[in-house]
């Protein structure tokens, strides 16, 4: 006899899936974005450049006892001859960028020495452990984190229904989002890494505050932010909001609100020592250095109004992020690319499925987890918009989006696949997909 009870609870719904049968669905979604990103991503040539990443010279440098880099020159009229993207203080050059993979990189370095393993002078460490910290995880935890999310935030069809909407937003994730492109951009080891750990962060904190809300994952989560993309240290907003609001009693509240302090006092202080020891400041990341010598576009922009964050910005940057278009341009007889900008093209022409986020604002506003997260992806935006630039070279999609993407994708998956929308979304899935299989 059923138990009654099971029908009763809209968080899980009726018939709780065996492991194996979500052991299945994940796999065939692996296997599904693999056939599918595989020829794009080439995993197989993935490596560890020594000198394309500030932080993996960052790492080789510490491993001998320095903290500044070891350049041919440190003289900004010669800036040509130290990595893009490094600042110059004392006659000396240093990496700016979040310290994240300049952990891993000395990590790694000191378990090849353990093991006796040495580099091949064609990738700093064994490429199969760059693949395996990098490009694996996404597809699990986002996995993980799009089933909390769409189970916990009243998903009332069968309990097989939130993990067929984790499949199909892990795939749109990895095929129809940025991400495609920005894990190409990883084949060398290049600062690209830094946006995929980020992802994998702000993945950690959605599907736990819209899953079981432990915190602690969520914690883990905007320290991995903190580590790598900074902004998204402004979901530990909703991360701190959560550990106080869902907590059942007092002495959990206590525990709550130590952990996301101590995921605070880490992030922030290592991330503080690392300025004071570099630039004399725990508040001064160095970030204002690096265009010195420099007369590009981004060290001219920057020069506009002398600092790196400014509201006279917005007009530029909202443009380029909420309504830019793309360009199609013929390649060869029977194909077409997708061109454009050099500063992007708006997101929603290249992922449309987040379009439910507008659609959908009166139902995740009256979800406080939901709401907290979007709120903060708001802020999020706004720093953005203020940014003197808009990414990177990205012809036809936004490349800071990945910075909110992942969040919005978590709230709007409980609605996802409800009458027609399944179709919907299922069309959207393709065309983004085929969108950025189309970008040049």
């Amino acid at each position: 006899m059923a138990d009654p009870a099971a029908n009763q609870n809209p968080r899980i719904g009726s018939g709780k899936p065996q492991a194996r049968h979500v052991a299945l669905i994940f796999g065939l979604m692996a296997v599904g974005v693999y056939l599918t990103a595989g020829p794009r991503l080439q995993l197989s040539e993935w490596r560890v450049a020594p000198d394309v990443n500030p932080n993996v010279i960052e790492a080789m440098a510490w491993r001998h006892g320095r903290l500044d880099l070891p350049v041919r020159s440190a003289h900004p009229e010669r800036a040509g001859q130290r990595p893009l993207d490094t600042a110059v203080r004392e006659n000396k050059v240093w990496n700016v960028f979040p310290p994240l993979f300049t952990f891993i990189t000395y990590g790694a370095l000191t378990l090849q020495d353990w093991q006796g393993v040495g580099s091949d002078g064609d990738s700093v460490f064994h490429p199969a452990w760059y693949v395996a910290i990098v490009a694996l995880p996404l597809p699990l935890v986002a996995f993980w984190a799009f089933s909390r999310a769409a189970s916990s935030a009243g998903l009332r069809s069968n309990g097989h229904s939130a993990y067929m909407t984790a499949a199909v937003l892990s795939a749109y994730l990895i095929l129809g989002t940025p991400l495609l492109l920005i894990l190409e951009g990883c084949r060398d080891g290049s600062v690209a890494v830094n946006q995929v750990f980020a992802t994998v962060g702000l993945l950690l904190v959605a599907g736990d505050l819209l899953g079981n809300r432990r915190i602690w994952p969520a914690a883990i989560g905007c320290t991995i932010g903190l580590w790598s993309r900074q902004l998204t240290v402004i979901y530990l907003v909703a991360v701190a909001w959560t550990a106080w609001s869902a907590a059942a009693s007092a002495r959990s509240r206590r525990i709550r609100m130590t952990v996301v302090a101590l995921a605070a006092c880490m992030g922030f202080g290592s991330v503080a020592t690392l300025n004071e020891l570099k630039f004399g400041s725990p508040f001064e990341s160095g970030y204002g250095l690096i265009y010195e010598g420099r007369d590009d576009v981004y060290a001219r922009r920057y020069a506009e109004f002398g600092r790196a964050f400014d509201p006279r910005f917005i007009p530029r940057n909202a443009w380029h992020m909420w309504a830019a278009p793309p360009m199609v341009e013929p390649r060869g007889s029977l194909a077409i690319r997708v061109t454009g900008d050099p500063d992007g093209a708006a997101f929603w022409y290249a992922s449309p499925l987040l379009l439910y986020v507008l659609f959908d604002a009166r139902r995740w506003w009256r979800d406080s987890d939901r709401r907290g997260l979007m709120l903060c992806s708001m802020a999020v935006m706004l720093a953005l918009l203020c940014y003197h630039n808009t990414g990177s070279v990205q012809r036809g999609f936004h490349r800071f989006a990945m910075d909110f993407v992942p969040i919005w994708l978590a709230v709007i998956a409980p609605d996802l696949f409800n009458g027609r929308r399944t179709w919907i979304t299922l069309g959207l899935l393709a065309y983004s997909a085929l969108y950025f299989h189309l970008i040049a």
